[in-house]
């Protein structure tokens, strides 16, 4: 896994796992893994990252060029566009996508759309 720089932009007064971050220019709803600490809104944090993905996920080899990370205003979940090189999606940012690459080979060196269930923020 790849330790990230995260700004915390947001916190939920009513959902303590909530956390919004800024990640390399993206601003990203996330669930909090783990923090062994309280977080304060301004500060930036070392991060993991982790896709939580449904059993039936949606891939998809796409022409589009630009990474981002669209939010489908459910709950955590996006839409990821990026290229997937084996085990790492460059997307916004790299994220670890261990084991696509083995369910899904034609997308590997492909720009992809891929549909997360949520992104799992788990701070050092």
């Amino acid at each position: 896994m790849s330790s990230h720089k995260a700004q915390v932009v947001a916190t939920n007064n009513h959902i303590e796992e909530d956390v919004t971050l800024l990640i390399e220019g993206t601003t990203v709803k996330c669930f909090i893994s783990y923090c062994p600490y309280e977080l304060e809104v301004g500060k930036t944090y070392d991060v993991e990252l982790t896709l939580n993905l449904s059993d039936n996920y949606e891939i998809e080899r796409t022409e589009t060029i630009q990474t981002l990370a669209e939010y489908t205003n459910r709950g955590y979940s996006y839409i990821l566009y990026g290229d997937l090189r084996n085990d790492i999606l460059m997307t916004f940012t790299s994220i670890n996508v261990e084991g696509i690459h083995y369910d899904h080979p034609e997308c590997n060196d492909h720009f992809i759309k891929l549909k997360v269930e949520r992104i799992d923020a788990s701070f050092h």
